[in-house]
């Protein structure tokens, strides 16, 4: 395992900054890179200087405990400053492009043991990385917002990662008190394949018959949760959800898994500006409806998550971790399968594979199979 010391990051907006922040708080030295001057001073008083006072004023921090982090944490305007950085950790907006060019003027401007990697939200990590030298130090860590509460992240291996690549960034995430998961490099990696399908799924049945309470208050009962997807939507931003299912039907859809469709209405919300208006109604309460929202819910959960296993993109163990620790979902998808038992479950892939929305899997094509051992 490599030591860390000084950690770079490429893009400090609202994700880079709560990078920063969390592993200044680990200990670490900070050193972030914004396109200008400007932008740096601005980015460096925003997310760091004034985010730190709102905390001391609630009282969760002490003005000692502020200033030891403004201290660990500096900008810079140009690459050659991210020399000293063990690891460099790339958060900009989600263009490819852009994050391919960045990736080769890190190669030219960091040490050739500086470990690379992307928090990209949907693109391969091997893409991503190639225009470096040395891609065994290349590798994907994926945060989940927001970075400095949400305790989950992958750490994506692509086909060239080094062993020590690899046990480097599981050890940086334990240090900043993160929960780990391993993933193979896949589109979107392990949890948003299942969080976007579901998403997708979920707003499709918008509609006349059915509005945005209704469909919130379904995925609150189906799952067990506090705050419903069609929430978790408005916080992740109808932009952000848009784009990441566009990202994932062009990967996935017609292909060897299949992946439903980005529903229209998704696209009006985000157009129209506005998040999806929670209180626009009473929910429905009739039972056909709502069991046809909350099977076809399932089945895609159900299903995506048997394709991610059969793909060994993740474990059983670590998705179901990923999924409860990230969505703050009570059971995991292998856990409900098992309570609901497979039989039913069967049945759910079945109702999902009919629809369209991915082909069968190999443990379901054969009938109902064995409980999953998590």
């Amino acid at each position: 395992m490599k030591e860390i010391k000084t950690v770079g990051i490429v893009g400090f907006g609202v994700m880079g900054a709560a990078i920063g922040l969390n592993a200044a708080a680990a200990g670490y030295k900070v050193v972030f890179k914004e396109l200008n001057d400007e932008l740096v001073a601005t980015m460096y008083a925003k997310w760091v200087v004034k985010a730190l006072e709102k905390r001391v004023a609630k009282g969760k921090i002490i003005q000692a405990d502020m200033d030891g982090l403004t201290s660990m944490i500096e900008g810079t305007s140009s690459y050659d400053d991210l020399a000293a950085c063990d690891l460099v950790i790339e958060a900009a907006i989600e263009k490819m492009d852009l994050k391919i060019q960045i990736f080769e003027d890190l190669s030219a401007a960091c040490r050739p043991d500086a470990i690379l990697v992307s928090n990209t939200s949907t693109f391969l990590i091997e893409k991503l990385m190639e225009k470096v030298d040395i891609q065994e130090r290349t590798a994907g860590l994926h945060y989940f917002f927001p970075a400095n509460i949400n305790r989950l992240v992958e750490v994506i291996r692509q086909k060239n990662t080094s062993d020590t690549t690899y046990e480097t960034l599981m050890g940086f995430a334990a240090k900043c008190r993160k929960v780990a998961i391993t993933v193979k490099d896949f589109p979107g990696f392990a949890i948003n394949p299942v969080f976007i399908s579901s998403y997708m799924v979920l707003d499709s049945f918008l509609g006349d018959s059915l509005n945005v309470a209704t469909l919130e208050d379904i995925s609150q009962e189906a799952l067990n949760l506090k705050y419903g997807i069609m929430w978790v939507q408005n916080g992740s931003g109808l932009g952000t959800c848009y784009h990441a299912g566009a990202s994932m039907v062009d990967y996935l859809q017609g292909g060897e898994i299949g992946y439903p469709g980005v529903p229209e209405v998704l696209k009006t919300q985000f157009e129209s500006g506005k998040p999806w208006d929670l209180e626009d109604g009473e929910a429905l309460q009739n039972p056909a409806a709502r069991k046809a929202v909350k099977d076809s819910l399932l089945g895609n959960i159900f299903t995506i998550s048997t394709h991610l296993i059969e793909k060994d993109v993740v474990s059983v163990k670590d998705l179901e971790l990923g999924v409860c620790t990230s969505l703050a979902w009570p059971q995991g998808p292998f856990s409900l399968m098992n309570a609901l038992g497979m039989e039913e479950s069967a049945r759910l892939v079945s109702l999902a594979v009919e629809k369209g929305y991915y082909n069968m899997p190999q443990r379901f094509a054969g009938g109902v199979p064995e409980p999953w051992e998590i």
